[in-house]
Parts: structure tokens; C-alpha cells; sequence
């Protein structure tokens, strides 16, 4: 069995280590705010284990009081990582642990008691641990499996923690010397902490290699697909096969060379954001959107029949014609034109679809811009017409679309 020096040497060992790596990581990439809280969580629990393990060489109060708040104020570091992980505020109880070392330590009888002191300890870790599963069950990071594994260690040290208080309390030893099971708990703790760490690694790698993912498909600047991220999703569409056929919708901010000649690049770039966001809020649930290159964007999604890809785009057409964009002292506005493809699923290439969207697009562009065209085999339809529409000032605008959708299928059939 461990004896109560080497088993404190291991504790501050593993933890001194897991908090220089961590805090190594968090200098490494600051906005992973998590490896910071981590990195302190470890940092304090070493360093209350170190004044601890030098008893009798220092003040009893900083060996006993301090030492222990300081350890159990690591509870509150880790529980704010594991928030912070997840991207949600801390629980309000995350101070609980040390708050109860305080409280108790202030009634006499604890204070000058060994076994009572440390019965409290163990209670205030066991609720520690309460609280980190509580807040990992509430996480959606990583797997449910991951999830509910870590958990479960945190609840069986828990259970462990209360049931040494309780034993302790029974035997009333007067020090660690006296204290029989110290070889049992030292045994707990560590295959405890060895086991979350593990498991929480797993996690933290597995979220890293999905950022890694993510950042090798995203565009940076407005957070939407690239190119490869596209190319993916219409695989994923294709092999899904939910609707009869996919669409290719291909956007042109119209004149865009003229807002960065005249604002800047910096007002140009909040065109992009802004025109990204406003299709991501309007492109229905499970459209894969990019952005293909400079002022272009696509969007690739699954449709009945190519009037729904017609009627999505006009309205983002729409919305964006009347979206007014901070330029300096003024607002600007920028208008879209829009190409679009359609085929079967059976038939469909990525290719064949963006040839076809492209086509679309320079007919939409070469009739005064701010349309949407769409390739009805080897036609091209576009709307809005070039006539004056009355419809245009009705509130019901897609009504309007409609509308506009069935006169110009008419007019290209004629």
C-alpha cells in the first residue's frame, strides 16, 4: 500500500505536470480559454497538496487552513473550464467547495479537531465532484458516451469522499499517522484522477482534431463553407438522397468592386458578414452555404422541384436589396444576382451543377443585375422580368415571386 508522503509526491507530480502542459497549451492558443481554467485548476490543487505534504515545517494555518481552500478552490478553476468548454456560464455553485471548507472551519470544534477537518475535506470534495458531473451532464461537447463516462468516475469519487468522511469520523484518529485507511483513500484519489484525465483528454483532442476539421472547410472571414466544405456536403446530400432533386443556387454581389473603391475593404468585408448571415438565417435547415471566392456564394440544397429553389432565392434577393450596411457616417445597400441549377439526384453532378448555376448567373447579371435566373434545361429563366411589376409594392412578397415564377415559365414555354 502507498504510504501518505508518496502518495501526496504522486498527487503533485500528476497535477504540477497536467497544469504547466495546459497552461503551455492556453499560451499556445489563448482564445481556448478552457486549457486556462484547467491549467489553474491543477496549479492550485499541487500547490495545496505541497503546503499540506510540509506540515510542521510551516504555521499550522497555512499547512491546514489555506492549504486546503486552495485545493479545493481547484473545484472551482475545473468547473469553469468544463463551462467554458462547452461555451456556457459556470453553474452558481461552482465556489461551493472551498465556500464550505471556510464555513465549517470557523465553528471551534472543527478547527481543532484532525478528524472532523478532515471528514470536512472529503465532503467538500465529494461535493466538487458533484458539481463537475452535474455540469458535464448538462454539456453537449464531445460524445453522450464520453459524457456519461466521466461522469460517472466524478459520482463514484463522490460516494467515496462521504463514505471516508464517515469512517473517519468513526475511528476519530488524532493525525494522518493514527489514520488506517489513509492508504485506501491515497488509492481512490489517484486512480480517480488518473481515469478523468484520461477521459477528459480524449475529449479535448477529439474537439481539437473537429476544429481542425472545421477551420480545413470553413472560410474565415464570414465563417461560411469553402470550397472543399461544399464539395463535402454535396457528397453527404447525394448519399442522403431526401428529395427528388438538389439545387445549386450561385450568388454575385452586384457592383461589389465599387463598395471597397468607394468605403474601403474594411466595409467591404462587413458586406460579406452581413450578406453571409443573412442567408445563413434565411436558407432552410440542412442547405450547405459557402462562400466560393471573393463576392461569390453558393448554396447547395435538396428541393422538390426547381419553383422551391427559385422561391428561396428571391428571397434572399429581396432581404438583401433592402438590408442597409454601415459605410462610415452613412448605410449603404448592395444587391444580389443569383444563378441557379437544378437536376435529379440520379443525374446530378457537382460540376455539371455549377456550369449550369454559373450560366444562369451571367444572364441574370447581363439583364441589369439584382435578378435570379434559373436553367430550365437548356433555357434560362429569369426573374424578375424586365417590365414593371405592380406586385413589387405588395407586402405578401412571396406571393409576388410566385407569381413572377409562373408568368415567366409561361412567357419561356410560349
Amino acid at each position: 500500500m502507498l504510504d501518505v508522503k508518496t502518495a501526496f509526491l504522486l498527487r503533485i507530480t500528476q497535477t504540477g505536470t497536467f497544469s504547466i502542459l495546459l497552461l503551455a497549451i492556453w499560451l499556445h492558443a489563448p482564445n481556448q480559454r478552457h486549457y486556462l481554467w484547467f491549467g489553474l485548476g491543477f496549479a492550485g490543487h499541487a500547490l495545496g497538496l505541497g503546503l499540506i505534504a510540509t506540515r510542521n515545517e510551516i504555521p499550522d494555518f497555512i499547512s491546514i487552513q489555506v492549504a486546503n481552500f486552495i485545493s479545493l478552490s481547484s473545484f472551482s478553476f475545473w468547473v469553469v473550464g468544463l463551462a467554458r468548454f462547452d461555451g456556457r456560464q459556470p453553474p452558481r455553485l461552482f465556489l461551493l467547495p472551498a465556500l464550505l471548507w471556510t464555513a465549517a472551519n470557523l465553528l471551534p470544534f472543527v478547527r481543532a479537531e484532525f478528524a472532523y477537518r478532515f471528514a470536512t475535506y472529503e465532503i467538500a470534495t465529494s461535493v466538487g465532484f458533484v458539481i463537475m458531473a452535474f455540469t458535464v451532464g448538462k454539456s453537449a461537447f464531445s460524445t453522450i458516451r464520453y459524457r456519461q463516462m466521466l461522469a460517472t468516475v466524478w459520482i463514484l469519487q463522490a460516494i467515496s469522499g462521504i463514505v471516508f468522511a464517515g469512517l473517519v469520523i468513526m475511528l476519530m484518529p488524532g493525525g494522518f499517522p493514527e489514520l488506517t485507511i489513509k492508504a485506501h483513500i491515497g488509492l481512490v484519489a489517484i486512480v480517480g484522477f488518473v481515469t478523468a484525465v484520461v477521459i477528459l483528454a480524449k475529449m479535448l483532442m477529439d474537439q481539437s482534431e473537429a476544429r481542425l476539421r472545421e477551420l480545413a472547410c470553413t472560410d474565415p472571414l464570414t465563417g461560411a463553407l469553402n470550397r472543399r466544405g461544399l464539395s463535402d456536403a454535396f457528397e453527404d446530400m447525394m448519399r442522403a438522397g431526401e428529395k427528388p432533386a438538389i439545387a445549386l443556387l450561385l450568388f454575385d454581389l452586384d457592383h461589389f468592386k465599387q463598395v471597397n473603391d468607394r468605403y474601403g475593404h474594411q466595409t467591404g468585408d462587413l458586406v460579406l458578414c452581413e450578406f453571409a448571415r443573412l442567408c445563413k438565417s434565411l436558407l432552410p435547415q440542412g442547405t450547405a452555404f459557402g462562400r466560393t471566392g471573393g463576392e461569390e456564394f453558393a448554396a447547395v440544397l435538396t428541393v422538390a422541384e426547381a419553383r422551391d429553389a427559385a422561391l428561396i432565392a428571391e428571397t434572399a434577393r429581396l432581404a438583401m436589396a433592402e438590408r442597409k450596411i454601415p459605410a462610415g457616417a452613412v448605410a449603404t445597400s448592395v444587391t444580389v444576382s443569383i444563378g441557379i441549377a437544378v437536376a435529379t439526384m440520379a443525374e446530378a453532378t457537382l460540376d455539371q451543377l455549377i456550369k449550369n448555376a454559373d450560366k444562369a448567373l451571367y444572364r441574370a447579371k447581363a439583364q441589369g443585375r439584382n435578378r435570379t435566373a434559373v436553367t430550365n434545361g437548356k433555357r434560362v429563366v429569369t426573374m424578375p422580368l424586365n417590365r414593371t411589376d405592380p406586385l413589387d409594392d405588395q407586402a405578401d412578397r412571396q406571393v409576388a415571386i410566385l407569381k413572377r415564377l409562373a408568368s415567366a415559365a409561361g412567357s419561356d414555354k410560349s
